[in-house]
């Protein structure tokens, strides 16, 4: 007979689970998911998560290999455009809801481009947000994936690696801060209450090595999910369905939206329960082999048939 396993990215959760006060407000079905399943912890961030369910690789070191999968070409890195803040003695990056409308990309992009020269280097835009480092050769450097330094102090997270190249590379990363302080375009943003973008960050080198044909199905409306079921010959959802997977066979991934901690989240745990106790069901009376389920900077809870009949 024929398999289904189903894997949940659940985001935004892990900041709940964490405090004990919330265990009253956790609904009934997710504290019995929680209760029967056997928890493997972990830290990993939702890219890298989405990113490692799909490679055929084990992605152990800093950096994630995600520059290629957006230009089919391993000479080239990502080069995102960020927002550095000084904090005391520490300088904090911030990547996300940093609205760049299409003028201001390209304004900042050629402002940039001209320190490029030395470097034999590009810089192209591939959406307003997501922008490309086109090189003739590699350099020889370890980098540090974006989501693994967004929010956080960039000083661990520069380069490593051969000593005259790292020195470069950081020397091109300041003078790109220079170039783009007090720019008139991040002046005017400040004054629309929107965040500078005020420097790049280098990353993403490698390549990605896909598991073709691994997920029957991926569903959710995360743009690095679409990205890799386009790559990896997967069929893809933006709309969660959970009854689109009742007949068929297969593995299926579905990425839910993340919770929204600042607003109604109690109300999305809600919905997401009534998803979950579908699912139970299904699992419970073996129309599902496997359910896990993966909370990003949290850990791994995976139930199998046998799990909904524990008395414990």
């Amino acid at each position: 007979m024929a398999k289904k396993e189903i894997t949940l990215i659940l985001p935004g959760l892990a900041p709940i689970l964490e405090q004990e006060i919330n265990s009253s407000i956790i609904p009934p079905q997710l504290r019995t998911v929680i209760s029967k399943a056997r928890f493997t912890q972990h830290s990993d961030n939702l890219i890298r998560l989405v990113t490692q369910l799909f490679s055929s690789d084990q992605l152990r070191g800093r950096d994630l290999p995600l520059a290629s999968l957006r230009a089919d070409n391993s000479l080239v890195l990502c080069a995102d455009p960020c927002y550095l803040h000084a904090d005391r003695d520490q300088l904090l990056l911030f990547s996300g809801d940093l609205t760049i409308s299409d003028d201001d990309a390209d304004h900042i992009i050629n402002i940039i481009q001209p320190l490029l020269v030395d470097y034999d280097a590009t810089l192209v835009k591939q959406s307003n947000e997501q922008w490309l480092l086109q090189l003739k050769t590699m350099p020889d450097l370890e980098f540090t994936a974006l989501a693994e330094v967004s929010g956080k102090a960039v000083q661990t997270a520069l380069p490593t690696g051969q000593q005259y190249q790292r020195q470069a590379w950081i020397r091109l990363w300041n003078e790109i801060q220079m170039s783009l302080f007090e720019l008139p375009v991040n002046i005017r943003r400040q004054q629309q209450g929107l965040l500078p973008i005020n420097s790049l960050w280098f990353w993403g080198k490698g390549d990605l090595r896909l598991r073709c044909y691994y997920w029957q199905t991926v569903m959710g409306q995360h743009h690095l999910l679409k990205q890799l079921a386009d790559k990896s010959d997967t069929d893809y959802s933006s709309d969660i369905d959970i009854t689109a997977i009742n007949q068929q066979s297969g593995r299926y991934l579905m990425v839910f939206e993340p919770l929204d901690l600042d607003g109604d989240w109690q109300t999305q745990l809600a919905e997401l329960s009534a998803s979950l106790q579908q699912l139970w069901q299904q699992l419970k009376w073996r129309k599902i082999d496997r359910l896990t389920i993966e909370i990003p900077n949290y850990g791994q809870f995976e139930l199998t048939p046998f799990s909904c009949w524990k008395l414990w």
